[in-house]
């Protein structure tokens, strides 16, 4: 028998992000091996890797970058720039008290993290500055000038302007 699907033409409106079908993918894979290997396993998964969200913009003439880090104590982390590249290191500790055998259910990552980012050409690196409130850090820098686009005229011989203007009469 065959199922229905449902049609929502307007379900897939909306910017493409592939990274974001390979963590569905992973996360599926790790639920997987889970349920077949035990939990053992997905937990010692989930205290070696996790990876904070992030995101970037531009806005008053300042290139951000925020990271999501709520738990992630500020002596924890670390914000350095190596040639045109930032990099956000940090860790997320499991609280002390609590023991293994005591969890009804976990979901919580732990551990520690590492991003990459590759800044634009012309970037005063000199000037990065970076904050962290409730769970936040925010990375400053002034973003590089970026030229405007122009136009540029496209020259043509004079035999080839009046086959183009002899083909437009003809039209008319």
């Amino acid at each position: 028998m065959k199922s229905l699907l449902r049609w929502e033409p307007f379900r897939s409106i909306g910017r493409w992000e592939p990274f974001d079908e390979l963590r569905s993918v992973q996360r599926e894979m790790d639920r997987l091996f889970a349920r077949v290997l035990g939990s053992e396993l997905s937990g010692e998964r989930r205290l070696m890797n996790w990876t904070p969200s992030v995101e970037s913009y531009i806005k008053d003439g300042q290139l951000v970058f925020k990271a999501e880090l709520p738990g992630v104590d500020p002596k924890d982390l670390d914000v350095s720039i190596t040639d045109r590249e930032l990099v956000i290191k940090g860790e997320r500790k499991q609280e002390k008290g609590a023991k293994e055998e005591n969890y009804a259910y976990r979901e919580i990552s732990y551990g520690s993290f590492e991003r990459h980012f590759v800044l634009p050409e012309g970037v005063k690196t000199e000037e990065l500055k970076a904050k962290f409130n409730n769970g936040i850090l925010e990375v400053t820098v002034p973003a590089p000038q970026i030229s405007e686009a122009r136009k540029v005229e496209i020259e043509t011989s004079k035999e080839e302007k009046k086959l183009v203007e002899g083909e437009i009469r003809k039209a008319a």
